[in-house]
């Protein structure tokens, strides 16, 4: 009986054994199908770099920018060389497999943005807007404030629909005409000085402001200490600005926005007065960015072009109270558009004026004054839709600042605003939607 027992027994153990060597056997061969599988991918992963290398033809880019592109963007090599099979190749592709430019994949690459204060990267969006304004003045010894507090803030002097379009924009850009202090005495034999107490930036927030364009005729009006201050304001805000700085460098100084994975740099500079009270900048000393001779901006575009996807100067320019362009306004405008900008923004003339279309870029000469005194005046904002494609569409919303307020015109107001910008323009024309063509 025992003896029964103990056979039975050694059978079981066999048996178990068996199973056991079954087993490890069985996960033996797994790990090693699973290792040469790895293998396999990751030859096959090399000889797609190869491949795809051997497509673009381009020294600039090299087994190592594209290994780590297929890292960081899943299934975009694939996608990419399914691109190059049936056509040749352009950096367009880049855009089309990762939903970033090549320029913002290098950037990125070389972890470029790691240490920049002047880059904001938004997120993408099948459609994107970037929107401009005019001349904004929220000084305390000026029209706008004053309604402000007394008709209980941002309301009272923007309409809900601007308002709207203003804070849905994916980049929203003033030029913002005053300078910002407690400190400092008004320029003596300047007509008008315009100051605000540093809260007042927060307003800015309220609009949906992104960033303020600086060079302009009256961020210096109350002296150094002032303009000084003002820079601090706008950091201490954390409101980006353009135009102007403490030396030439910071002036020049772009501000990059990566929207819809296209990189962006708008820069801005003013060649406004004809009577010159507001210092430029140079290598030590504060001032503004200016453009009297537009050869420093035409270069500082070129530089951009590079580096860039889209440049976009914003000049302050233009004779003031007249829809008459000057001469020098257009042939620089043109010089930018040659320089490789891919539109230029207008303001300063505290009216309209027409708009250009120049080797199929828009020209937008002046945007005039948007919320700035208690005039009854004419004002738009100037839309650009950008696609995912990286094709854009221009549009002028008209407007109607009043009674130191501004809203957007509906009807027969809007298309009389249409109607008077058509006829100011030079190849150009706005459809009733307010679209440029």
């Amino acid at each position: 009986m025992k003896r029964r027992r103990l056979k039975k027994s050694v059978k079981m153990l066999l048996i178990v054994i068996g199973i056991l060597i079954i087993i490890l056997v069985s996960v033996l061969l797994l790990c090693s199908n699973n290792k040469n599988k790895e293998k396999v991918k990751s030859k096959n992963k090399i000889d797609l770099v190869n491949v795809i290398l051997s497509k673009l033809k381009d020294e600039n880019i090299d087994k190592s920018f594209i290994t780590w592109v297929g890292k960081n963007y899943k299934g975009s090599l694939n996608r990419l060389n399914k691109l190059l099979k049936d056509k040749d190749y352009d950096k367009s592709m880049w855009h089309e497999v990762t939903n970033n430019s090549y320029i913002v994949l290098n950037d990125l690459y070389n972890k470029k943005y790691d240490n920049m204060n002047n880059v904001k990267i938004l997120k993408s969006n099948k459609t994107s807007t970037i929107s401009f304004v005019g001349d904004v003045s929220l000084a305390d010894n000026w029209f706008i404030m004053p309604y402000y507090d007394s008709r209980g803030g941002i309301n009272g002097v923007l309409g809900d629909k601007m308002l709207d379009i203003m804070r849905s924009s994916d980049v929203m850009i003033v030029n913002s005409e005053f300078t910002v202090s407690n400190r400092g005495s008004a320029l003596p034999n300047k007509t008008y000085t315009f100051r605000a107490k540093p809260e007042r930036l927060s307003i800015y927030d309220e609009m949906g402001v992104d960033m303020v364009t600086l060079a302009n005729n009256h961020v210096y009006d109350y002296g150094e200490n002032a303009f000084l201050d003002m820079l601090d304001a706008f950091d201490e805000y954390k409101i980006p600005h353009i135009g102007a700085g403490h030396n030439i460098e910071e002036a020049k100084k772009p501000y990059y926005f990566i929207i819809n994975g296209y990189k962006f740099a708008f820069v801005s500079a003013t060649r406004a007065e004809k009577n010159i009270m507001t210092p430029g900048a140079t290598d030590n000393t504060g001032g503004v960015f200016r453009c009297y001779d537009p050869t420093e901006m035409i270069n500082l575009i070129k530089e951009l072009r590079n580096e860039c996807d889209y440049v976009i100067p914003i000049i302050h320019f233009g004779r003031e109270n007249s829809h008459e362009l000057e001469t020098e306004q257009v042939s620089s405008a043109k010089a930018y558009i040659d320089a490789g900008a891919d539109m230029v923004v207008g303001h300063h003339a505290h009216t309209l004026q027409g708009v250009e279309i120049y080797n199929n870029k828009p020209i937008i000469y002046n945007l005039g004054n948007f919320l700035f005194n208690n005039e009854t005046i004419d004002t738009a904002l100037f839309k650009v839709s950008l696609n995912n494609d990286g094709s854009m569409e221009y549009y002028i919303i008209p407007a109607l600042q009043k009674d130191s307020k501004t809203e957007v015109l509906e009807g027969n107001e809007k298309q009389r605003v249409i109607n008077d910008i058509n006829s100011w323009s030079i190849n150009a024309r706005i459809d009733e939607n307010g679209k440029i063509s």
